[in-house]
């Protein structure tokens, strides 16, 4: 109703300014007209076109840094191998959020063998697949999932799982059998476990090799989060 801008019920005509044109202090109305006077403002700088071209700007300057770094470096990395990245992250996210669903107490022994080995394939698959890029950030990514593994040390070969010298992992099949549901849950289940860990850096790496080879063919839009889309 017309009247609530009015104070009836307590919401003044500054509060509904402030609320929608996002007044604050204590100027109370004067400060609110304000706002809306610069609202109006922004509003004709829309629509005479000058954020866009602001933004394009923006976006030209962020892509020829990026250009720029790339050629001084000389380390572009070529959209086979990005390709092969953002595969193989896509897999170990998949086959990591399937531990996650698993209840350790009820199911045979032999089909989580399965999807953990399944997880573990994955995952060096990702490591094979990241050591050939040259991209410090997606470098870091893989660095930062394999230092989960490491925290996880402990527990992963109490279940028969062993992180190898180059980081790749490997499982003990008759060690798994024996392994206790506790330990398996521990690693596997549930938001904070190390599976869910490596789901988040998995995602993360699939979205940055997918962000780098739109980057290279120059086909990307920015969505209104900020990333490439």
């Amino acid at each position: 109703m017309i009247t609530n801008f009015y104070g009836i019920g307590g919401f003044g005509a500054s509060s509904f300014f402030d609320t929608y044109f996002g007044a604050t202090g204590s100027g109370g109305a004067g400060n609110s007209l304000s706002s809306l006077t610069s609202a109006f403002g922004d509003l004709k700088m829309i629509q005479s076109g000058v954020y866009k071209k602001a933004m394009k700007a923006y976006y030209a300057t962020a892509e020829t840094d990026e250009k720029e770094s790339i050629s001084k470096s000389g380390l572009a990395d070529s959209n086979n191998n990005l390709s092969l990245v953002k595969s193989s992250a896509k897999a170990l996210n998949e086959s990591a959020k399937a531990l996650q669903k698993i209840d350790y107490s009820k199911t045979d022994r032999e089909d989580v063998m399965a999807d953990v080995k399944d997880f573990v394939s994955d995952y060096n698959k990702m490591l094979s697949s990241a050591k050939n890029l040259n991209s410090y950030s997606m470098l870091q990514t893989a660095v930062w999932t394999t230092d989960q593994m490491n925290i996880s040390e402990g527990l992963l070969n109490k279940v028969g799982i062993t992180i190898n010298a180059d980081n790749t992992l490997s499982v003990d099949e008759d060690s798994f059998m024996k392994a206790k549901d506790s330990d398996l849950k521990a690693l596997f289940s549930g938001s904070g476990s190390l599976a869910a860990r490596i789901a988040q850096k998995a995602s993360t790496l699939f979205n940055q090799s997918a962000n780098q080879m739109a980057m290279n063919t120059g086909k990307y839009t920015y969505t209104m989060f900020g990333t490439l889309s």
